[in-house]
């Protein structure tokens, strides 16, 4: 089988021509990192270059799916293959929360209802589980961060076994922190789950109650029993600052985790090497200097700066990772309103592909729900207008799309989690293509939070680009600093992931490779932001498929054994 090992020149200069291929495929990196980036996109070698143009949008109603009504969703989740839409309320009213969790198998068609099911989790445990406000997936697990059940916030974590029938109650466990107490999305750092504190109530209130601010934050050790409280943790943020209450998304940078202000402008942060209980561990950064009466929701981080998305306004601030926390010089803002014509003020949460971060659509500062999508260039200067574009995409498919929290990416398509519009509550998701074209990429990492409000384990993945869409593999476990080798093997519809001579995780599929005249990128996607924090020693790509054997000689001698 004819394969191609590259050439220490050609590995530097980082770019190769594109290779004839057929339905068969292997793509092999041997390399040393400078370390994990766990949070970080990086490409090891891909053929995939990311779309300029931003009007790649599609829609499909997900309304009435298995006989139920799916309709508001707060957030959502992808486990290499599905996508959970987190469930919340269907109407304005208080009591409408529900449980009917949404899933969507990317390995079918979009616009094809065999694609989705939908399970209805109100009563599937011991506990009542409704209105989940984010998810986040450990590798294995869901986890379905807990917020109101109409009369009164409670703190029922939801958790779903992958690797048992969605619809088998058995699949499904609760465990009760015993709070009325609301949490607003989640944050993972490849062992602890968090969920951000939001509102505290009372057992007896009867109408809405959002003016108490919680600061009751919840760590979970995914290492532990679920069901054990000695794996549960609790750290009252309150009397480090009256102020350091009401969250709503947070985001990891491989060894902080940021907190995001809804109200209060107290950015919170915690490092991981820390203890979680120690007031030590946890400081603060106040941006209400930049706007007095700014929200923020979720945030995105494209491997160096943070973006807090702005909520019902156009102020877009920033923070520089590499710098120091509390210095003024680390933050900086841009108001994006009125980008490119449109009202672009009032984000909810957001992604990031690898070069481009994008912010969800949510509502205007007159609380008009809008779907003005916003989409930043990382590669290019913030204060520069040229680097910042939005599209409207209110009506895609013949339908309204309007009115998104947060959103799932696959490592192709950005899909939009369906709440509601001016008039109603609704299923409509709204996808975005990424890809111009391309037809593999092989990663370090991918980049592990969905906008602050959701959240992913990082590591090694492998995605194919077929003529039935992306089939993806990913490993669920980040890589530590030091040698390793990745390899991904497409063959007769399986996709295969191997690291350090293991095969990970394999995924069925159907599809022939899609072309592409591209140039191959070492090291990054070709003219993005995920580049490789290390050094590549040895990459072999081929139109065949390889054992685990003949991909680590290949990589040792260029020589295939075929």
């Amino acid at each position: 089988m004819p394969m191609i090992h590259l050439s220490q020149q050609q590995i530097t200069t980082g770019r190769v021509p594109p290779i004839e291929l057929s339905d068969q495929l292997t793509v092999a990196v041997r390399f040393r990192s400078t370390g994990s980036g766990a949070e970080r996109s990086q490409a090891l070698v891909a053929q995939w270059t990311l779309a300029s143009d931003f009007d790649a949008f599609s829609s499909y109603d997900a309304t009435h799916t298995d006989g139920l009504v799916c309709a508001g969703y707060m957030g959502g989740v992808f486990d290499g293959r599905y996508i959970y839409f987190s469930p919340n309320r269907d109407s304005r009213l208080r009591d409408s929360v529900h449980g009917r969790v949404l899933r969507y198998d990317t390995l079918g068609e979009f616009d094809d209802p065999s694609s989705y099911t939908a399970f209805d989790v109100e009563h599937v445990t011991h506990l009542r589980t409704v209105n989940y406000y984010g998810a986040a997936f450990d590798g294995r697990y869901v986890y379905f961060s807990p917020q109101d059940e109409g009369h009164q916030y409670h703190s029922r974590v939801l958790r779903y076994d992958t690797r048992s029938g969605f619809k088998d109650r058995a699949s499904w466990q609760s465990y009760d922190m015993g709070m009325i107490h609301s949490h607003q999305g989640v944050a993972f750092d490849g062992r602890f789950v968090y969920f951000p504190p939001g509102y505290e109530g009372t057992s007896n209130y009867e109408s809405i109650l959002e003016d108490k601010h919680s600061g009751q934050f919840m760590r979970y050790d995914t290492h532990s029993e679920f069901a054990n409280p000695d794996s549960w943790q609790r750290f009252d943020s309150k009397p480090l600052s009256e102020r350091a209450t009401n969250f709503d998304g947070a985001a990891v940078d491989g060894r902080y985790v940021y907190f995001v202000p809804l109200s209060n402008g107290l950015v919170l942060r915690f490092d991981t090497r820390g203890r979680f209980e120690d007031s030590g561990s946890w400081h603060s950064y106040d941006v209400s200097r930049f706007r007095k009466d700014g929200w923020f929701v979720g945030a995105v981080f494209d491997g160096c700066y943070l973006y807090l998305v702005a909520y019902s306004h156009g102020v877009i601030v920033r923070c520089d990772t590499n710098g120091d926390f509390s210095d003024d010089e680390s933050w900086s803002t841009r108001d994006v309103s009125g980008t490119a014509g449109l009202d672009t003020g009032g984000f909810d949460g957001g992604l990031f592909d690898g070069r481009y971060a994008y912010f969800m659509p949510w509502n205007n500062p007159q609380g008009k729900h809008h779907s003005n999508f916003l989409r930043f260039d990382t590669l290019g200067d913030f204060d520069d207008a040229a680097n910042w574009t939005a599209c409207d995409a209110g009506h895609v498919g013949g339908m309204k799309t309007i009115g998104y929290n947060g959103g799932v990416f696959d490592g192709r398509f950005l899909y939009g989690a369906p709440v509601c519009d001016d008039d109603e509550f609704h299923g409509r998701i709204l996808r975005y293509d990424t890809l111009a074209e391309g037809t593999f990429a092989l990663r370090h990492s991918d980049y592990g939070h969905n906008g602050g409000l959701c959240a992913a384990v990082p590591g090694p993945s492998f995605i194919v680009n077929t003529d039935r869409g992306p089939i993806s593999a990913a490993a669920h476990q980040a890589l530590g600093p030091g040698a390793h080798e990745v390899a991904g093997v497409y063959s007769q519809g399986a996709l295969r992931l191997i690291v350090d001579g293991a095969v990970v995780t394999e995924i069925v599929g159907s599809g022939a490779l899609q072309r592409s005249e591209a140039e191959i990128a070492i090291g990054q996607f070709a003219d993005s932001a995920a580049r490789f924090e290390g050094s590549i020693e040895a990459v072999v790509i081929g139109d065949g498929a390889l054992d685990v054997e003949q991909i680590s000689r290949a990589l040792r001698s260029g020589d295939a054994g075929a």
